[in-house]
């Protein structure tokens, strides 16, 4: 209820191992209502106190009428001090598996719909592993010495 307040949730999944929870919001929704959505960064504070989550990912499945995309998210982990991250690909080797399973694809195309946004390429191997592909931008660099 924190992150989608009255919309309507098709599906939840919980990953102990990542402590991700993941959102998969109703098929008769459209990219624009996952775009759209406010969220409170001390309302996800508020409702889980459990340390059990630390990432939320909000998911929807995407168009057929020829967008292109497979689908949708949006990743927020504000109990690491991060509200919303523009382009993840950690939450993208959850959803990559989340959906082959439920379109039985093994190649995907994504869209994360964060206010910067970014494309991601999704290929599932064999082994279980999944390559991830997109655009990157430098937005931090710097020199460690020991």
């Amino acid at each position: 209820q924190a992150a989608v307040g009255d919309l309507i949730v098709q599906d939840v999944r919980y990953s102990p191992d990542t402590k991700k929870l993941l959102v998969r919001l109703s098929d008769t929704y459209r990219r624009s209502v996952l775009e759209e959505l406010n969220v409170s960064a001390q309302g996800f504070l508020s409702a889980e106190k459990t340390g059990k989550v630390k990432g939320l990912i909000l998911t929807l499945k995407g168009s057929s009428s020829g967008e292109g995309h497979d689908f949708y998210s949006r990743y927020f982990a504000p109990w690491n001090g991060i509200l919303e991250d523009p382009v993840t690909g950690s939450a993208h080797a959850v959803l990559s598996s989340y959906w082959s399973e439920k379109l039985g694809k093994k190649e995907m195309l994504a869209f994360q719909c964060s206010r910067r946004g970014g494309e991601l390429r999704m290929s599932l191997r064999s082994d279980g592993r999944v390559d991830i592909a997109g655009q990157t931008a430098v937005v931090f660099q710097g020199h460690l010495t020991l």
